[in-house]
């Protein structure tokens, strides 16, 4: 395979896998991808296949996927779905890839990483092999990943930050439009395969509920990015309820949120999901036993930022249901 892709950060990492996947296909590349996301699945030329597992992730996964590519395989991209700095390495191992793109450096996994940007930036760099090339999201230009990759003897490239306003959408394709370029993958039809990538289950959306709008936003599971995807909403925060899905098994993601829900001037703040054991920003606790309950809490309440995580609970269910509704 001589395009070998490796995709890590703290987030984004499926999407923009599945971006350049669509992008290599359509310039006439036999391309093959594997994303981890709300749905683990291969991708292929003919579409999207699950992935199932006997039992939860295991980052040896990665390792039994390179090894299950077809003979005919000119290309692979695959996300690095390792958490454990001490586990990063191994994606880098097994895949020995011609490309490693790093989307950005943001706060998450505390409990392994550490707590700030310059935490995450030495875990996620422990992935990133020595004498490689390296592609660089605007927000992972940080000065501690540049000295890191600098020891490490890699080639960097930099996506520049975009003008205002841009998305999420639009950073991740031109993160696959440089990734394919290096790549040597070129052409109007890569631009065009890029741009006509419909969204994933889980992105971003605002969804009517009844008389109330849900923004869809428990994917993005950090405060950094729930705060910019509410800012783009253009909503007074005193009219929106924001509302955390919790897992219990994340617990420290809801401590993390906590000061960002308490001190910020919601209308309302409720958690859904597991109840929480310990006090979570001023929040109260509604116990939902169907997505149904969940759309009427939404239609009731007006406009609700939801946030926190998307694979656990009500939120996909609903978000399926309102969307065949639409």
């Amino acid at each position: 395979m001589n395009i070998r892709i490796l995709v890590t950060g703290s987030r984004g990492k499926s999407s923009v896998v599945r971006l350049i996947h669509r992008a290599l296909v359509s310039g006439g590349i036999e391309a093959y991808g594997r994303i981890t996301g709300v749905i683990p699945r291969t991708l292929t030329l003919r579409g999207e296949l699950p992935i199932y597992r006997s039992s939860g992730a295991h980052v040896r996964e990665m390792k039994w996927w390179i090894n299950a590519m077809p003979s005919d395989a000119e290309a692979v991209v695959m996300e690095n779905s390792a958490v454990s700095p001490d586990l990063q390495h191994l994606a880098s191992l097994w895949l020995d890839p011609t490309l490693t793109v790093l989307t950005n450096v943001r706060p998450d996994h505390q409990d392994a990483w550490g707590n700030d940007e310059d935490s995450a930036s030495v875990a996620l760099c422990k992935g990133i092999p020595g004498g490689g090339r390296v592609l660089l999201g605007a927000e992972a230009d940080r000065p501690l990943v540049r000295a890191l990759l600098k020891n490490k003897g890699c080639m960097i490239t930099v996506v520049p930050e975009l003008p205002e306003p841009r998305s999420y959408r639009v950073s991740n394709e031109a993160l696959a439009l440089e990734a394919c370029r290096i790549s040597g993958v070129v052409g109007p039809e890569v631009t065009e395969g890029i741009k006509s990538l419909l969204p994933d289950i889980a992105d971003f959306s605002v969804l009517d509920a009844g008389g109330g709008k849900l923004a869809f936003a428990f994917s993005a599971n950090d405060v950094v990015s729930s705060e910019s995807l509410f800012y783009s909403l253009g909503w007074r925060r005193e009219d929106v309820t924001v509302l955390f899905n919790h897992r219990r098994d994340r617990g420290n993601r809801l401590r993390v949120f906590a000061p960002w829900i308490e001190k910020e001037s919601w209308k309302d703040r409720i958690v859904i999901g597991d109840r929480p054991f310990f006090r979570s920003g001023g929040a109260r606790y509604v116990g939902l036993d169907r997505p149904e309950d969940l759309i009427a809490l939404v239609s009731r309440a007006g406009l609700v930022f939801g946030c926190g995580n998307v694979v656990h609970g009500l939120p996909l269910d609903a978000k399926i249901i309102l969307e065949r509704m639409s």
